[in-house]
């Protein structure tokens, strides 16, 4: 039997059978007790970043049918949008060198930045 995260930390046994919950990696498991690839644990935390990124968007839009964003608001919108894209900035976006997205990526920052309340 070995640990396991899922949202939480989960030992189960041979049946699936949940035998312990904890909120943080138990204290003293050694890494061989530990089920899972990290790299793919890592490719999970980014899609579900991504989603959690576009939910966002989403929300930011349907408010803007109705009002004005702040100036904040539409650069929080535009970091989110980065997100959208895995990348944690502008800069970094663009150091991808990727002609489509960083086009498609300036259409929507410009359609952001020009609802803005003036």
């Amino acid at each position: 039997m070995k640990w396991k995260q899922e949202l939480l930390w989960v030992k189960r046994n041979e049946y699936g059978v949940a035998l312990r919950i904890e909120e943080e990696r138990p204290a003293g498991v050694p890494v061989t007790e530990i089920d899972g690839d990290l790299e793919e644990d890592k490719q999970i935390i980014k899609t579900i970043d991504s989603m959690s990124a576009i939910a966002t968007l989403n929300r930011y839009f349907a408010l803007v049918e109705n009002t004005k964003p702040t100036l904040e608001q539409a650069e929080e919108a535009v970091k989110t949008l980065c997100h959208v894209y895995g990348a944690a900035n502008e800069e970094v976006l663009f150091e991808r060198g990727d002609p489509e997205l960083i086009e498609t990526y300036k259409q929507l920052r410009k359609e952001i930045m020009m609802r803005v309340k003036e």
